[in-house]
């Protein structure tokens, strides 16, 4: 028999996916629209800027609209905002439209994942971490397909080619919302939590605390994760090794975050959840410094080990937030997964400000200290959960 879990789950993963596959391959088109328009290597890093600012500083807004709006409508309808605005990329005329274009296709972004979030993790309490770990797995495999599916349509059409997201976010959005429709209908026909129902969302200051820390911890790996995504290709290139095998490194390691994603939330049901953080980033730090140090072939072993702790926290911390905040679920995700990527982008500047003024290889070193800043910060979170659950001595009767 179909459960739940097994069929909803899998749903927003493909959600995710779609998405995700319909707006992750501007590295395809960039080489296109320098030649096309001239760019610098500074525009297009601005281009960067506009999607990561715009995709994740607005989604506490949406999140708080997605705790009172249709998931499922929210869902399906930003596929295909984000479907029909990337697909348009390879045919602005000039620098301004794309920066323009870019920024709007983010907005989707930022509207899909607090409420496919929230949507992935509804009607389910002891699996929920499994459930997140479908979600993020479908967004990862999206993120990695994405450059594929549009260099295909590059070689058939040229610059144009990014049409081919079109058709791709349409027809799955139109499947999406045929079997989401079903299944969040017998979601609301279940009895629902009086408390959660009817009370408006407020934010306690122990709320507060934790969501704080949650967020940080995802700032601290968000540093770590883009910054290596960023210079791992010219790392190995350095020592030699050619630019094809190491963006095929560079694919391994984004394969290993999927895997990562699979492994963390079933694991975090079963031993708990700032156990799964605590491990994956001390062990994310350590295999950082092992990594400078030895050689290539370990270093790509490493990667990929590497990879595998970024992925596996994942889907821990937007479950977190969840549970820190039951009442509020879509705009607990919001602010993990928006507010915890904005400083992403900065991390990555500052660790190239570290190795243009030494060396690649002592920036990447540094780079083993944002996850333990988020080791802390679980420890932190952890103990102040204990002490929240823990009873209070009853008060002798004089």
């Amino acid at each position: 028999m179909t459960t739940y879990l097994n069929r909803f789950a899998l749903l927003t993963a493909l959600a995710h996916l779609t998405l995700e596959l319909s707006a992750n391959f501007l590295p395809v088109i960039y080489p296109t629209l320098i030649d096309r328009m001239g760019l610098t290597y500074a525009q297009i890093g601005l281009v960067a800027l506009v999607i990561s600012l715009s995709g994740s500083l607005t989604q506490p807004f949406f999140g708080y609209l997605s705790d009172r709006w249709r998931t499922d409508w929210i869902v399906v309808g930003s596929i295909v905002w984000v479907g029909l605005t990337m697909g348009l990329v390879g045919l602005t005329p000039n620098y301004q439209l794309l920066l323009l274009l870019v920024g709007f296709a983010a907005l989707g972004s930022a509207a899909f994942h607090p409420a496919a979030a929230a949507l992935a993790a509804a009607n389910t309490s002891t699996r929920r971490g499994t459930a997140l770990s479908l979600f993020s797995v479908g967004g990862n495999l999206g993120v990695a397909l994405s450059p594929l599916l549009v260099a295909w349509g590059i070689g058939q059409m040229g610059a144009s080619g990014t049409l081919v997201v079109m058709p791709t976010a349409l027809i799955l959005a139109v499947i999406l919302k045929l079997q989401l429709s079903t299944s969040y209908q017998t979601i609301q026909q279940k009895p629902q939590q009086p408390t959660a129902a009817k009370t408006k969302p407020t934010m306690s200051r122990s709320v507060m605390v934790s969501l704080g820390l949650i967020v940080l911890m995802v700032m601290t790996r968000s540093w770590y994760h883009l910054a290596m995504m960023t210079y791992l290709p010219e790392w190995f290139e350095n020592q030699g090794i050619s630019l094809v095998v190491a963006g095929q490194i560079l694919s391994l390691f984004l394969i290993s975050i999927s895997i990562g994603s699979l492994l963390g939330g079933p694991l975090s049901d079963a031993v708990g959840r700032w156990p799964v953080i605590v491990g994956s980033l001390l062990l994310l730090s350590l295999g950082q410094w092992f990594f400078v140090q030895a050689p290539i072939f370990w270093q790509v072993v490493l990667a990929s080990g590497m990879g595998m702790m970024i992925g596996a926290s994942f889907p821990v911390t937007i479950v977190m937030a969840q549970e820190a905040w039951p009442r509020g679920v879509a705009l607990a995700s919001a602010l993990t997964m928006g507010l915890g990527w904005a400083p992403g982008g900065l991390g990555a500047w500052v660790t190239g400000r570290i190795a243009d003024q030494t060396s690649l290889g002592l920036g990447l070193t540094w780079l083993a200290v944002p996850p333990l800043l988020g080791v802390v910060a679980a420890l932190v979170y952890a103990l102040l959960q204990r002490r929240s659950v823990t009873p209070q001595p009853d008060k002798k009767i004089t």
